[in-house]
């Protein structure tokens, strides 16, 4: 059994007072843990470094294993990046996900640690200790992502963000080890820092693989209307690949500042990686390829992050609304009463399917969708005036028993 590392409080920042929500029946004398501080002694780097620590809700009480996500600039970006990792997992557009927010010490520390060597003299001369990413990445390949995954229940998928220097860091790292993470955000990245250099080793890497099993999302701020030319040089490189397995996407950011950014980009980034994780209009799904197709892509979308994933009953029951508001009731029941067993058909829903038939004119089915419904809720006293009014006895058995 792991020992707890120190805990650490947070006063909830603005970006964090909609996650504060939730929390706002406990006595106001209580505080909101929402990270712990974690101290990790580097053999690499010769130095101790500190990591800020997010688990996912429940994750004491249960023994599932989650991906990791880690978060450069932990000291700026900590905060809103849990409180949108909880939110987008709260909703099911994410799974939920361990954070690792690794701090990094003063402007000189993180200059040495997030570049490669420069032969750019004007680089050298305003970023002078540069230099570090090759030790930087042996500490985290070797040492960090070693001690998470001893430490935490973590599956073997991870997630790399990083901001400007942080962004070219996270480039580096698609360049030279490129299997180390599953899924990158790039934000506003330095991507031309010594002309370039690495944005040629990533056009070298994807010349010489023929399959990458990975997601790069990048993002640029408004830079006098367009993204800098680096980035859009990035970004071609990205477009001509052959890969297979690897997709990417670039979002261009023109009412965001480098500065404001990283909240949005965060945001966009996960629910952009994880976009086989929800649908967001599965009727249009449902209506391309049947209950199939929105099952395919939950199967699809679960896979590529290592999980074996079934539709959400939830989004059966979106389905099935949207099939009863378009009178569409035929479909209705099939999707509702599809797998019993799998998904017990909510007694509201049953309801629905009734009320519908009934405003229809087809008394017979509306007494058996009233019969099921009651069969699920015995309570429902809504369904018991109705069988009666049609002259159906409400404690008989329905025709075709759900379980």
């Amino acid at each position: 059994m792991r020992k707890r590392p120190s805990q650490v409080r947070y006063a909830l920042s603005a970006v964090l007072l909609a996650w504060a929500v939730c929390c706002a029946g406990q006595n106001q004398s209580n505080p909101v843990t929402i990270g712990q501080t974690v101290q990790i002694q580097s053999e690499i780097l010769k130095q101790s470094r500190s990591l800020t620590i997010s688990e996912p809700d429940g994750y004491d009480s249960g023994t599932d294993g989650y991906p990791v996500l880690y978060l450069l600039d932990g000291e700026s970006n900590f905060e809103f990046t849990a409180a949108i990792v909880h939110f987008l997992a709260d909703n099911e557009r994410i799974p939920k996900m361990i954070l690792i927010a690794i701090d990094s010490g003063d402007v000189a520390q993180r200059t040495h640690d997030l570049t490669t060597p420069s032969q750019v003299e004007s680089e050298n001369r305003f970023s002078p200790g540069n230099g570090g990413a090759d030790a930087f990445l042996a500490f985290i390949s070797k040492e960090l992502v070693p001690y998470v995954e001893r430490n935490y229940r973590t599956r073997p998928y991870r997630i790399l963000v990083g901001h400007s220097f942080g962004g070219l860091f996270a480039i580096h790292t698609l360049a030279t080890k490129p299997t180390l993470f599953n899924a990158y955000i790039l934000i506003d990245p330095t991507a031309g820092w010594n002309d370039g250099t690495e944005i040629v080793r990533v056009q070298r890497l994807f010349s010489e693989l023929k399959d990458l099993q990975a997601d790069v999302f990048i993002t640029a701020a408004n830079d006098l209307g367009n993204a800098t030319s680096d980035v859009q040089r990035l970004a071609a490189v990205l477009e001509g690949n052959t890969l297979r397995g690897f997709r990417w996407k670039f979002e261009g950011m023109k009412d965001e500042t480098h500065v404001s950014i990283p909240l949005v980009s965060v945001y966009s980034g996960l629910s952009t990686i994880f976009d086989g994780w929800y649908v967001t209009d599965p009727l249009r799904l449902f209506d391309n390829g049947g209950i199939e197709a929105i099952d395919q892509h939950f199967r699809d979308g679960g896979k590529r992050a290592g999980y074996k994933r079934t539709t959400p009953a939830f989004t059966i029951s979106l389905v099935v609304a949207a099939l009863i508001d378009r009178g569409r009731l035929e479909e209705a029941s099939t999707v509702l009463l599809r797998d019993p067993k799998a998904y017990p058909p909510p007694w509201n829903q049953l309801d629905a399917l009734a009320r519908a038939y009934a405003e229809r004119g087809n008394v017979g089915q509306a007494i058996r969708y009233y019969r099921l419904s009651l069969q699920e809720n015995p309570h429902n006293v809504w369904a018991r005036q109705k069988l009666k009014e049609m002259g159906s006895d409400p404690d008989a058995l329905p025709k075709d028993k759900l379980h």
